[in-house]
């Protein structure tokens, strides 16, 4: 079983260090976006990288999606007017959104896969969320020595990462090994045929 994020964490999250290692440029020029897509932001946590990715689409829509309510508060915070016009947030502890099938051009996952590499509900909601053709962008920490982060029993490596991507029936197109994109993080970018 996986380790659920301990909401009391959340500074952890925005935290300059964490932030200058993975920076939001790079994680939203993983999602190659035109604009006008619709992004499901999968365990947005405090929403630092869901914002820059509601800037990102200036024509389309981002769904957050967050199970632990302080968090989802943390993000409400940061919405502007300009940004709740295409940002809306989805609260649920059960591993279900009310969106269509397909309805996502993107779905992102910063450092959440680790927490829920054995929840097959949490998988599933991805791959039917995401439309023929759409993107699933994997962004998580490491399963090497690092200065920063959780402790390597609490990781997966890109191997693993890989394996899960296959079993939801998605098709690598891209993979990172932490230290060539980012310095702790691997990245893997796979498309739901």
């Amino acid at each position: 079983m996986a380790d659920a994020f301990d909401p009391q964490h959340a500074p952890r999250l925005e935290d300059p260090a964490r932030l200058e290692a993975l920076p939001r440029a790079t994680v939203v020029a993983l999602l190659q976006l035109d604009g006008a897509e619709t992004v499901v932001d999968y365990g947005a946590g405090t929403g630092v990288y869901t914002i820059a990715v509601a800037e990102a689409v200036p024509g389309g829509h981002v769904i957050a999606v967050e199970a632990l309510p302080r968090l989802a508060e943390m993000l409400r915070g940061k919405i502007t007017p300009e940004l709740a016009e295409r940002l809306e947030i989805v609260e649920t502890a059960v591993n279900s959104v009310p969106a269509a099938d397909g309805v996502a051009d993107r779905v992102l996952m910063v450092d959440v896969l680790h927490h829920l590499y054995d929840q097959p509900g949490a998988l599933a909601e991805v791959v039917r969320l995401l439309r023929p053709g759409g993107l699933f962008v994997v962004v998580d920490w490491g399963d090497r020595e690092r200065p920063v982060g959780p402790p390597l029993d609490h990781v997966l490596g890109l191997a693993a990462v890989r394996d899960i991507i296959r079993e939801m029936g998605l098709e690598e197109i891209e993979a990172h090994e932490l230290g060539t994109e980012l310095p702790y993080h691997l990245a893997v970018v796979a498309t739901k045929p």
